[in-house]
């Protein structure tokens, strides 16, 4: 198929693309996603996710269209934003009172990309896409520090998300299309108040290593895709409670603990 803005979203993209989100969303829960990808389940929107589609909308995408189809940021009562967005709006106002971080949000906005890593097909939708210069990705965080993820020990706030693997993706089907292996740099705004703002940028060798790792992620993740093998459950998160089948009593003991 080919990909355009009314489809790039669609169930059909999901099946026959990968796609940064997806392969993220694969090594957080494998069983949770491939429910996503069949239509067997659908993850709810949660505040935190819904105030940054609020964020990127306002600096990349139809604010105005954005919220007609969002009634539910709006108090019912008094017909105004809830806290929360009105949050978002303190983060957009601190983003635009710097020039360094608005300069770095010029360029082409939601700019598709296509092309395959590992023989596989991949799509990419880019924030901010300046040809022949770089590509920038906006998030909003909770803040910049490290924490801890599962199994990994402490991490960079940006490692935790798999940040790094997003962008190596982005720039790769940027360099097929272009032969150009441009710069990649992260524009984040903190939920903090007053919010921060920084610009990160990744250096290339992190990129290449990120991208030799998910290569040797795919086959797995291919192989579940394609239902040659059985998901791993997570057993944290939404589907994964919704979904539990209990079998029988645990030796509490064997609890994972968390630092």
């Amino acid at each position: 198929m080919e990909l355009n803005t009314d489809n790039y979203y669609s169930a059909e993209a999901a099946r026959e693309y990968y796609s940064a989100s997806q392969i993220k969303a694969f090594l957080s829960c494998e069983a949770r996603e491939l429910a996503i990808i069949d239509e067997l389940y659908e993850e709810e929107n949660s505040v935190a996710l819904t105030v940054g589609s609020y964020v990127d909308q306002t600096f990349s995408g139809d604010l105005d269209a954005w919220v007609q189809e969002h009634p539910e940021i709006f108090n019912k009562r008094t017909g105004e934003l809830k806290a929360e967005y009105r949050q978002a709006d303190q983060m957009v106002n601190r983003a635009l009172s710097d020039p360094v971080f608005c300069e770095y949000l010029q360029g082409e906005k939601q700019r598709i990309f296509t092309g395959t890593i590992a023989g596989l097909p991949f799509r990419a939708k880019l924030d901010f896409y300046v040809p022949g210069v770089r590509i920038v990705d906006l998030k909003t965080c909770k803040d910049f520090k490290s924490g801890y993820a599962p199994g990994q020990g402490r991490l960079r706030f940006d490692e935790i998300y798999n940040y790094p693997m997003q962008l190596a993706i982005y720039q790769e089907l940027v360099y097929q299309n272009t032969g150009d292996r441009l710069p990649c740099f992260l524009a984040c705004i903190t939920k903090e108040d007053p919010p921060d703002i920084r610009i990160f940028q990744y250096d290339q060798a992190e990129l290449d290593t990120e991208m030799e790792i998910l290569k040797q992620k795919l086959p797995r993740i291919d192989a579940i895709k394609h239902r040659v093998i059985e998901p791993r459950r997570c057993e944290g998160c939404r589907y994964c409670r919704k979904s539990r089948v209990l079998t029988g009593p645990e030796l509490i003991t064997e609890l994972e603990v968390l630092e």
